[in-house]
């Protein structure tokens, strides 16, 4: 179908075009507000600037299309397939992107606020900038599962969004938003978190081993069992953290910022921790073998029943500390 007889017909009222052949169609600026193109195929077509909010799109082939600054708030995406598809600046608030393929997406600058993109496939895809402010993100029973999967998401805004269970191995999350964000279960092995924000974010047993954290800030969050080891958090800031059970071995935390923090049962075994501020934090049953503490400050810690006899001890400030024994260290 050419462009001219689909905005003619659309403009006359006819609204159901699903199935449709648009391919290679100049569509550039279109208003085809509340259209169904569902299974249609759309692939190198034009929609750049088009108005497709409320759009039923489901399961349409929109592979290379070109979609840069359309509207598709609230767009039905669902099973698309929009693989190497153009959506720099697009916005795509509360649109249903449920299981649609977005792999090798440009996405730069996008809006997904408050999208649905569980089991999407975003593997590879450039999000650098983009928001995705309470987007769902969320594992269900292994149906929906989204897929960041080296995507690039440098500087992204995730503040609130759904992210339980996600894969998100070795993603680059360096300098992201992702205050308040639901991270459970998630996968960030290896991961690029360099330098984001990640305060009052829930990350209960994610896996962050390996991934690096550095000068991140992570304030008032919640590490419950989570796996650290060998993460890079050299300079993160931890301050009021409840990390129960964590497990940090052969981790970077020379500077890091853990005071007033809630950390009984951690594993610091081999851990660097040189310079590190652990003042004021709960330590009960903390587990030190060979963790290097040279000039921490542990003043006022609770290290009741902690493992400290082959942890290394020069310069320590231990002044005021509940001492392993439960004696208070002069």
């Amino acid at each position: 179908m050419e462009a001219q007889e689909l905005i003619k017909r659309y403009e006359a009222g006819e609204t159901k075009f699903s199935g449709v052949s648009l391919s290679g169609v100049n569509l550039f600026g279109a208003d085809l507000i509340g259209i169904f193109l569902n299974g249609a195929d759309l692939h190198d077509t034009i929609l750049v600037f088009a108005f497709l909010s409320r759009a039923n799109l489901t399961k349409a082939n929109l592979i290379g299309t070109k979609l840069s600054g359309a509207n598709l708030n609230q767009a039905a995406l669902n099973g698309a397939t929009l693989k190497g598809a153009d959506l720099h600046g697009a916005t795509l608030q509360g649109a249903d992107l449920r299981g649609a393929d977005i792999t090798l997406v440009n996405l730069l600058d996008a809006n997904l606020m408050d999208a649905d993109l569980r089991g999407t496939n975003l593997s590879s895809a450039n999000l650098t900038g983009a928001c995705l402010r309470g987007a769902n993100l969320r594992e269900e029973r292994r149906i929906y599962t989204a897929n960041l999967r080296g995507a690039t998401l440098h500087k992204v805004d995730l503040r609130g969004a759904d992210l339980t269970g996600a894969d998100l191995s070795k993603v680059n999350l360096s300098g992201a938003n992702l205050r308040e964000t639901n991270l459970r279960y998630a996968d960030l092995r290896g991961a690029d978190l360099s330098k984001a924000n990640l305060s009052n974010s829930f990350l209960t047993e994610a896996n962050l081993m390996g991934a690096n954290l550095r000068e991140a800030v992570m304030t008032n969050v919640r590490l419950e069992r989570a796996n650290l080891n060998e993460a890079q958090l050299t300079g993160v800031n931890l301050q009021g953290s409840v990390m129960p059970e964590v497990k940090l071995n052969k981790a970077q935390l020379s500077q890091a910022n853990l005071s007033f923090s809630r950390m009984n049962r951690v594993d610091f075994s081999r851990a660097n921790l040189r310079d590190a501020n652990f003042r004021e934090s709960d330590l009960i049953d903390a587990y030190f073998a060979r963790a290097n503490l040279t000039n921490a400050n542990l003043s006022n810690a609770n290290l009741a029943r902690a493992e400290l006899s082959s942890a290394i001890l020069i310069g320590v400030n231990l002044k005021g500390a509940t001492m392993p024994d439960e004696t208070i260290h002069d």
